[in-house]
């Protein structure tokens, strides 16, 4: 990420567009959850209190952006057993956004969204 020691504006927005979706609220405890386990949609709904169809858009997104993969299995499970069921589990792209999202100064941050600064961000930086 690094080009002649300043981030390259290119990629810093790249990323800047990763860390944004993975930190709305919902995708960011989706990935939380997921990374204990993989888990089906109804037990993400289920473990979270939220509506299924609600996960399954977040489930999508972060999917597009290559933070969640996913894929059928044949279930286990008494109610649902010999059903193809769809697990999904968190990718390396997780971790090496917010990696890569440490490195970026923060008043660099500032600059680009006119001072708002995610509470998530913030977290980070703290630590």
């Amino acid at each position: 990420m690094l080009v002649r020691g300043k981030i390259s504006t290119k990629l810093e927005d790249k990323l800047l567009e990763e860390a944004h979706v993975l930190w709305h609220p919902m995708r960011f405890r989706i990935a939380k959850l997921l990374l204990e386990k993989p888990m089906h949609i109804n037990g993400i709904s289920k473990a979270l209190g939220e509506e299924r169809r609600l996960i399954s858009y977040h489930l999508l997104t972060l999917q597009s952006y290559g933070f969640v993969n996913s894929r059928y299995e044949i279930s286990e499970a008494p109610k649902s057993k010999g059903k193809a069921i769809r697990k999904y589990w968190v990718t390396e792209k997780v971790e090496e956004v917010i990696t890569e999202i440490k490195k970026i100064p923060i008043r660099n941050y500032v600059m680009k969204v006119k001072g708002h600064i995610p509470l998530q961000l913030l977290i980070i930086e703290e630590e």
